[in-house]
């Protein structure tokens, strides 16, 4: 469903990507909060598992990626 919605997009104008790059980027924003918030819900004894570096790795990931998606438009 997604996909299909993502697909159909207009991308014709530098308006229309400028403003898909800040859906795009929203959407990892919220990727990132849910990381973060499963990241939070891991116990204390298990925060030197791989689960942990895993979500801790992933998060510093999203955030690259939102850096980057935001800047290709400024």
């Amino acid at each position: 469903m997604l996909k299909s919605a993502l697909d159909t997009l207009d991308l014709s104008s530098k308006a229309k990507r400028r403003k898909a790059a800040a859906l795009v980027s929203s959407l990892l924003e919220r990727l990132r909060s849910a990381e973060e918030a499963y990241m939070e819900r891991i116990p204390e004894s298990l925060q030197a598992s791989d689960a942990y570096d895993n979500a801790d790795n992933a998060i510093a990931l999203l955030e690259e990626a939102i850096d980057l998606v935001s800047s290709v438009y400024d």
